[in-house]
């Protein structure tokens, strides 16, 4: 026999279930909607005159792939890697016989516009003799006369023409720019080379920098003093530190590590030269330097790259977008936080700007971050 459900009794199990179901909704949404909890310390700036320590290259103020202004086949190298050159000094020489018979030809053609002006001299004097004489017709004077100016302008077009046959021949030797060593060699006897053919690579010694990548944020503390100062250590042992000046910055952030070029020009030394690294510590002016330490846990990272932290005020997070000065440890000195800021340092991946939050004060102590 079938079993009949009262109708009564169905209701009233239905009814149960959907109140249990609202009862555990709601108790799901009450604990969502509880304000997550968070640690948080106090900001305290640093504004103690710091010290950035950098590592940069040194680099040549003059160094240059040298090539010819002609093309041609290698006749003769003049020098060597390792030599020392002085301005002027023959470097190399291509082979020169198509360009000596082209001066050649155009010194026969200088000599043959000199004869015409000189015949053209010859017969227009001729003319002026017997015009005084009344026996010529003054179109004929002005027809010589001609000739003679176009004599001129021939002589003059072929000592052109000579003086460019000489510069080609003069252009097959390369010569020295500037004082400096020959670094590297690119090519060989009886070798091919064209105008875009590097064939030395020439290096000043005596000219030298420091090149440094600086952080962007130190841009305006640096560039609004004048003769801030570097001390410059050689990055190998047993070399003493130079104490040098910030010469010049370059104010073109680079975008993918946004630091900007400091350059620091060198004296005469023997413990430096191009293409080696050197340690930079530059002073930065107290007055303009304000930097908080935090530890790396507050800091939030952004797909982009970029970094923000989270500071609590009334209850709600706010949001601070933040640069990376330098880094002690587990510790960050950063830029873009307000002193004395309640700053969170936990849970950051998951908040918001804006966001309700409950405090407690943080255990970890901010005496390494300012040491």
């Amino acid at each position: 026999m079938r079993k009949i459900t009262s109708p009564i009794k169905s209701c009233y199990l239905l009814g149960c279930l959907v109140l249990m179901s609202f009862t555990s909704y709601s108790a799901v949404a009450n604990a969502n909607t509880q304000p997550a909890e968070v640690e948080i310390i106090k900001a305290e700036a640093d504004t103690s005159l710091a010290t950035l320590t950098l590592i940069g290259t040194v680099e040549a103020t003059q160094n240059a792939q040298l090539a010819q202004l002609e093309s041609g086949v290698v006749a003769e190298l003049s020098v060597e890697v390792g030599d020392l050159v002085k301005p002027g000094d023959k470097l190399l020489v291509l082979d020169t016989e198509l360009a000596k018979h082209g001066v050649a030809q155009q010194q026969a053609s200088v000599a043959a516009a000199k004869a015409a002006l000189t015949e053209a001299d010859r017969l227009l004097a001729e003319i002026i003799t017997l015009s005084k004489q009344q026996l010529v017709a003054e179109t004929l004077m002005a027809e010589r006369q001609a000739d003679v100016d176009i004599a001129k302008a021939e002589l003059s077009r072929e000592k052109a023409l000579l003086a460019k046959e000489k510069e080609t021949l003069d252009r097959h030797t390369l010569y020295a720019p500037f004082s400096g060593v020959i670094a590297k060699r690119y090519v060989n006897l009886g070798e091919w080379v064209t105008q875009q053919t590097p064939v030395f690579n020439l290096v000043k010694q005596d000219d030298l920098r420091l090149n440094v990548a600086i952080p962007q944020e130190y841009l305006l503390a640096l560039s609004s003093s004048d003769g801030v100062a570097v001390k410059v250590t050689p990055d190998f042992t047993q070399a003493e530190a130079i104490d040098a000046t910030l010469n010049r910055i370059v104010a073109v952030a680079d975008s993918s590590n946004r630091t900007v070029t400091g350059l620091v020009y060198l004296p005469d030394n023997k413990n430096f030269m191009a293409g080696m690294s050197a340690m930079a510590e530059i002073s930065v002016p107290a007055s303009e330097q304000e930097t908080v330490w935090l530890p790396k846990s507050a800091i939030k990272q952004h797909p982009d790259g970029g970094q923000s932290v989270f500071s609590v005020v009334g209850g709600k997070t706010q949001r601070h977008l933040i640069q990376t000065v330098t880094q002690q440890g587990d510790w960050v000195a950063v830029t873009g936080v307000p002193n004395q800021a309640s700053v969170v340092v936990s849970g950051v991946a998951l908040l918001k700007d804006n966001e309700s939050v409950r405090t407690k004060p943080s255990n970890k102590s901010l005496s390494r971050g300012n040491q």
